[in-house]
């Protein structure tokens, strides 16, 4: 997928809505036609759709297509550098901390947490499959897994941190990563459930890694328009 083409057919779309040559309500021409008309892969129109939505530009509805749902009074463009330096700060403590609550996970474990995390696991691929929104399951994955470390520090400590971690995932919509997030999702719960600690914290902390890497680039598109 090009970041180039991204880009183009993102501002496209939003140009067409924000000037309400497709009005509220009204429904975008589907993945198929736009991906013909702008010489894209279509895997590059749905995460323009995905993105278009968390923005809240869109809603897509499964089995009948994506809507506009444009709010004027919204300001979803130009986020400020502050809000991404706050997300660039979070993933660094995070890639801190979580690496090693997988590691423990991985040992300490009851059965049945382990088969829950399995199945959010799998719950999230089949939802990025069918192009839902992953955000609540991708959160919930990662509260499961600190859970199953039965510390109740570890447990309160990332419990605190749910309300800016919400905030933060409407900024994290780099083309890609959610994929990548279903990936490594699925290599950490299989770690877990096959008890091999050095696995699952070698995984997780390549989850976080990826998404400082997504930190600096949302950072980097922010400067530009600074």
């Amino acid at each position: 997928m090009s970041n180039i083409q991204f880009k183009n057919l993102f501002n496209e779309i939003t140009k067409k809505i924000e000037s309400e040559q497709w009005e509220v309500g009204s429904r975008l021409p589907t993945i198929t036609n736009l991906a013909s008309q702008y010489n894209v892969g279509h895997s590059t129109v749905r995460e323009v759709f995905r993105t278009l939505e968390n923005k809240g530009y869109v809603k897509i509805q499964q089995g009948r297509g994506t809507f506009v749902s444009y709010d004027k009074s919204m300001q979803f463009t130009n986020v400020s550098r502050s809000s991404f330096m706050k997300l660039l700060k979070l993933t660094e403590f995070r890639a801190v901390i979580e690496p090693s609550f997988a590691a423990i996970a991985a040992k300490q474990a009851y059965k049945e947490e382990i088969e829950k995390i399995v199945e959010s696991a799998e719950i999230m691929t089949e939802m990025a499959a069918n192009n839902e929104v992953t955000n609540s399951e991708d959160m919930r994955f990662h509260k499961l897994v600190v859970q199953a470390t039965h510390n109740e520090y570890s447990i309160k400590a990332y419990e605190n941190l749910q309300e800016e971690l919400t905030q933060m995932r409407a900024y994290t919509k780099k083309p890609g990563m959610i994929e990548k997030a279903v990936h490594y999702h699925q290599m950490i719960s299989q770690s877990i459930a096959n008890r091999d600690p050095y696995s699952a914290e070698m995984y997780m902390k390549s989850h976080m890694e990826a998404n400082s890497e997504l930190a600096m680039y949302e950072l980097a598109e922010t400067s530009m328009v600074d």
